[in-house]
């Protein structure tokens, strides 16, 4: 990508109306998979365009949609200077950061007591180690060079052996541990009765499987160059660039297509 935004990607389908909010996943999108550095300069434009939301109708406002956990998400979103209501560790629950506040839904209330039991079993277990910080699901990364498919099949057998009412979502370095029914796709459609608006009027950006289901909610959705082939095949358009390469590329497309929108 140029330094004034140009980009190539798929081929792509033009918006129909006006995209009033742009969700954004935070790893493997705003960030390189893998826990590398942000892209600082990268990020500051984004926040740029995105205090412009409030004056200017053709640029829209972001939100973000993620796995992480609340700490995480509220970090972010002073970055951005995000100001509407956010998603956090797949879809259990909502914040906002003015005022700062954040809440679960009553599904992923209800699994804490499984989730809780499942933690306690990972703790025994010296290939898998938690991501700390969750209260409404869990993600469990790989030790010592475990490899990645026997970790999915271990959690898998751990999940059966012990009767667990949960589910897994494998995402690109990590499997999400969650309760039946809260994912991103449910969180999402939560998000959307929270902010009263449209899909049609949200665009979306996500790299890995688990962000089909809310993605396929958008009116718009994109993919950055290093997202899973499950998600390129469902969205709007794939960009040529990596992560949040991707993500601002997208967002000053979807500038430009309000103001031809617009007239």
């Amino acid at each position: 990508m140029s330094d004034d935004g140009d980009f190539t990607g798929a081929t792509t389908l033009e918006p129909t109306r006006r995209i009033e909010v742009f969700a954004c996943d935070i790893d493997g999108c705003l960030a390189a998979a893998g826990h590398a550095a942000y892209d600082l300069p990268v990020l500051r434009r984004m926040a740029d365009l995105n205090a412009l939301s409030s004056v200017a109708d053709e640029v829209p406002a972001l939100t973000l949609v993620t796995g992480r956990p609340h700490a995480y998400l509220d970090a972010v979103s002073q970055v951005l200077g995000i100001e509407l209501t956010m998603s956090f560790e797949n879809g259990a629950g909502l914040a906002t950061r003015r005022p700062y506040r954040a809440w679960l839904s009553r599904a992923a209330q209800e699994g804490r007591r499984d989730l809780d039991a499942f933690t306690a079993l990972v703790g025994k277990t010296p290939t898998m180690t938690l991501q700390l910080g969750k209260v409404a699901s869990l993600s469990v990364f790989p030790v010592g060079g475990h490899p990645y498919d026997e970790l999915v099949t271990d959690i898998d057998a751990m999940i059966e052996r012990n009767g667990f009412s949960l589910v897994t979502d494998p995402s690109t370095d990590c499997v999400n541990v969650l309760v039946p029914g809260v994912d991103k796709g449910s969180g999402f459609a939560w998000l959307l009765d929270e902010l009263g608006v449209a899909p049609e009027a949200v665009a979306g950006i996500g790299d890995s499987v688990g962000d089909v289901p809310w993605l396929a909610q958008c009116g718009v959705s994109v993919a950055p160059a290093n997202a899973v082939g499950e998600v390129k095949a469902a969205v709007t358009r794939v960009f040529e660039v990596p992560d949040v390469q991707a993500a601002l590329a997208a967002y000053l497309w979807l500038v430009e297509e309000n103001r031809r929108i617009q007239g």
